[in-house]
Formats: C-alpha cells, sequence, structure tokens
C-alpha cells in the first residue's frame, strides 16, 4: 500500500521533520466536514477488512495442515538416522521426534513460541479433519479466527463424529454474532451436553493437567497464575477476597486487588522474609496474617501435607547483580534469571539476605572471565558461570527456559573434535538438546555466540545472544577470548 520513496521516510528519529505527513495521513482524516456516515464508512472499512484477515488466517490453517501432512509422509528424513537413540528407538518414539522437529520448523518460521506454534498445529489438524463447517465459515471470512481456535479446543478430544457434529450445529450459528467470552461459554455447555463420556470420568482426567505458571510482565513484575479445579480456585480467590476485605475495614490503604495479590504472596511465601511480598506504607496497621487461619487437608493415606511441605521450603532465585549497583554507585537493573531486568533496590535486599554468592570475577579493565583449558571435556566453573551469565535460557530460537535449568551443550561434539570453548558451548534445554542430536536440526556457533540453526527442511534461523552483558561497565568477555587492543 505504502511505498518507501528511498530516502529514509518515516518521522521524527527517522531523519524526516516531526511535523512532515506519513504516507497513511490521508487516510485517517475524511475530506470536508467529518459526519456520522463518514464514522459508519470507516466501520465498514475495518469490517471488510475483519473479513479479509480471518479469511487468511482459514489458509494459513489450511497451508499448516498440508505442511503436517507432508511431513508425516517423509518422517524418516527428519530424524538423523545414524544417532544410535534414533536407531533404537520405537515406532512411537520415532514419530513423536519426527512430530517435534516439524513442531520446531513451524515455530521458527513463524516466530512462534513452541507451545503457540504446536496448538497452531493442533488447531489446523482438528478443523480439517472435525471441523470442516468451522473451517468453511472462517475461509469465508465470517467468523473470526479465535472463534475458530475456540471451537478447536472444543472438538480436539470429543470421542466421535456425531458429538463433534453436535457442538457445531448447536453454536456455530451464533459465532458470528457472540463475543469470544460468550461464544466459549456457549461451547462449553455444548460440550458437555454432546459429550459421551459421564462428567466425572472427564474432570478425573483435566484433574491430571493441573499446573501452575510463571509468566513475565513489564517493569519488574510477572504473572503467577494456577490451573486448578473450580471450585478450589474460587474458594482460594474468596479467602484472598475476605482477607484483603477484613485489611481494608482495619484502616489498611492499600486496594482490594493489592491486598489480594499481597496476601497470596504471603500465603505462598510464609517465612521466606528474603521474597516477602510488598509491605504495606509505614502509616497503615499491619495486613491480616491470612497464612495464620491456613487449614490444610488431612491425607488419610498417610502421605505428607503438600502445604506443611511447601511452608518448610525457603523459596531460591536466581539474580545477577552489578558490584556497583550494590554500592549504589549505579542505578542499572539486575537481572532475575528467566525472566529479566528488575529493581536494583529489590536485588540488593534479596542479595543482603542471600544464604550464599557465586561471584563472576572478570578482568577489570577488560572485562574477561578468568582463563579456563580448552582442552578437558568438563566444562570449568568460570566458563560455566560466563556461559550462564550470556546465554540467559536456552538457546534454541524461542525458548525461555532458564540456562540454570538446561545442559551445556558442545555444538560441534567432543568426540568429533569440538574445544571446551565458549564459541562451541551453549544451553539448550533437555528438549531442544534432544532435538539436535536425534532429528535433522543442526546448529553452529558465531564468535559473538549468535547459534545458526538449520531445520530438516534447510530454513535457517539466527539466535543472537539477547544483550550484551555489562556487569563491569563494559562487555564481558569469554575466558579464552583474546586480549583487547
Amino acid at each position: 500500500m505504502f511505498e518507501d520513496g528511498g530516502g529514509g521516510g518515516g518521522r521524527e528519529g527517522q531523519g524526516e521533520a516531526p511535523d512532515s505527513p506519513a504516507p497513511w495521513d490521508p487516510l485517517l482524516s475524511p475530506a470536508g466536514e467529518p459526519t456520522v456516515h463518514d464514522v459508519s464508512a470507516a466501520l465498514d472499512d475495518l469490517a471488510t477488512l475483519q473479513a479479509r484477515i480471518d479469511a487468511l488466517e482459514g489458509e494459513k490453517l489450511l497451508a499448516v495442515e498440508r505442511a503436517r501432512r507432508t511431513a508425516g509422509q517423509c518422517e524418516t528424513a527428519l530424524l538423523a538416522g545414524e544417532e544410535v537413540q534414533v536407531l533404537r528407538a520405537g515406532a512411537d518414539r520415532r514419530h513423536q521426534l519426527a512430530r517435534r522437529a516439524f513442531v520446531a520448523d513451524v515455530a521458527t518460521t513463524l516466530r512462534l513460541g513452541e507451545q503457540q506454534a504446536q496448538h497452531l498445529v493442533d488447531t489446523a489438524q482438528t478443523l480439517t479433519s472435525a471441523g470442516s463447517a468451522t473451517l468453511h465459515e472462517l475461509c469465508r471470512g465470517k467468523i473470526s479466527a479465535a472463534h475458530a481456535r475456540a471451537m478447536a479446543d472444543a472438538l480436539v478430544d470429543l470421542p466421535d463424529a456425531p458429538a463433534r457434529a453436535a457442538v457445531q450445529a448447536a453454536t456455530l450459528p451464533e459465532a458470528a454474532t457472540s463475543t469470544l467470552t460468550q461464544f466459549r461459554a456457549r461451547l462449553r455447555r455444548a460440550r458437555d451436553r454432546a459429550h459421551p463420556e459421564p462428567f466425572t470420568a472427564r474432570h478425573d482426567k483435566a484433574l491430571e493437567k493441573r499446573a501452575v505458571f510463571v509468566d513475565p510482565a513489564a517493569d519488574g513484575m510477572a504473572w503467577l497464575s494456577a490451573c486448578l479445579p473450580a471450585t478450589t480456585a474460587h474458594a482460594a480467590y474468596d479467602r484472598l477476597t475476605r482477607a484483603g476485605r477484613a485489611a481494608r475495614d482495619a484502616g489498611d490503604p492499600r486496594s482490594l486487588p493489592q491486598l489480594r495479590a499481597d496476601a497470596y504472596a504471603a500465603l505462598l511465601l510464609a517465612g521466606a522474609d528474603d521474597v516477602a511480598p510488598p509491605a504495606a506504607p509505614a502509616t497503615a496497621p499491619r495486613p491480616v496474617k491470612a497464612a495464620a487461619t491456613t487449614t490444610a487437608a488431612v491425607d488419610d493415606g498417610g502421605v505428607p501435607d503438600l502445604a506443611d511441605q511447601a511452608r518448610r521450603i525457603t523459596p531460591r532465585v536466581h539474580v545477577t547483580v552489578p558490584v556497583m549497583a550494590l554500592l549504589d554507585r549505579s542505578t542499572d537493573p539486575a537481572e532475575l534469571a528467566g525472566h529479566g531486568p528488575i529493581d536494583p533496590r529489590v536485588a540488593s535486599s534479596l542479595t543482603a539476605a542471600a544464604p550464599s554468592l557465586r561471584r563472576l570475577l572478570v578482568d577489570p579493565t577488560s572485562g574477561t572471565v578468568l582463563a579456563t583449558d580448552p582442552g578437558t571435556y568438563t566444562v570449568p566453573a568460570a566458563l560455566r558461570a560466563y556461559l550462564e551469565a550470556r546465554d540467559g535460557r536456552c538457546r534454541f530460537p524461542g525458548c525461555t527456559r532458564a540456562a540454570e535449568h538446561c545442559d551445556v551443550d558442545h555444538t560441534v561434539a567432543w568426540a568429533d573434535g569440538g574445544h571446551t570453548v565458549a564459541d562451541n558451548l551453549a544451553h539448550l534445554c533437555r528438549r531442544h538438546h534432544v532435538l539436535k542430536h536425534q532429528t535433522r536440526w543442526s546448529a553452529t556457533q558465531a564468535r559473538d555466540g549468535t547459534m545458526v540453526w538449520t531445520s530438516p527442511t534447510g530454513r535457517v534461523t539466527r539466535d543472537p545472544v539477547a544483550d550484551p552483558v555489562d556487569l563491569t561497565g563494559r562487555e564481558l568477555r569469554p575466558p579464552d577470548a583474546p586480549d583487547p587492543p
């Protein structure tokens, strides 16, 4: 739609005066005096564009399914057939490895996380095989891609065609006029009515999938969420709400959402003063100690009380703190492993209470980590510390698993002549470690730590080091790096 005139284009900061017109400006304001008709026309354009986008999303699902079926017909070409573990693997394991290699290829092609890519593949497979009516409406631009994904999620584990057809017949007519929240509620009811398996049996299976997740947020924050039985989740929320309201009644100035969050943290971290939740303002009464009223269910089978066990554990977090920040001579943020920057004041507080510290010693002028021996297979401590600081996470594109939970892998295998040096070592989580060695995924590493991955289909994806590690006011250098001029 818009052409680059070759002069750099763009607004302020891109070589053009702040008040220069952008190429889309004529589209943003109607000619003459605006009227309600102009608003209506703009909304009509919006609806038309959205329908085109949704139709393209349908075509994308068809392309994904075509790729999946093609990959399934050439599984052997996706595997590292010469690897002993692959040769010994059964048909199910080989199929699993090939699918894992394919999903990783989809993820890197579309710049998705692998869970997102897996969901995309599952959605395409479900709609093409069990939800053709839904996919047809999506490809016509009559329903949104989000509604189609919700339908796929509802259909994916329905065991027979009549049940799938019943769910689509009961809900699809309303998909075009319902919000996503409304549509999901209708889907849940329709699925429950159509499912031939008793609800209690399905609940028992769903219960096995309970889990807790942590996701990063901006400004040193994170989301902690849990998938729990509905009654448990609502009971927990009720307890947090009651504790918060009691604190408000006692004069605590914090908002109810803040009090719920702080009570949640207090319950989970009772006795762990080194990772305590934010305190109330100095003028506020002490918050209600909800943890003191916690009651735990007794397990008649002799299994130790999980809540009691959790209270006995001191939480552990890994934080990298520039020493100048500890001396109050820098305001640079610290790094929380698996998350990113955090407030240096919080990091200093954590460091003061830490039971132990691991020092990453560097040359004061060059920033080079202490030298190590490249002629040994075992990664020396100084080099391992550098790699953990450099990588921060698994080095497969898009993976966010913290380096401390990963293997240190020789990019060129030790048995093939690879050395134990920084530019031949990288952190890989166990999943991607297996992917590298047992499928046709391969990797090389540049001197600066950039990993270059090649998929079984020949697609190349680069994974550079996220950010220069700067603990001394200069770029951190690997132990085997030559001295700077």
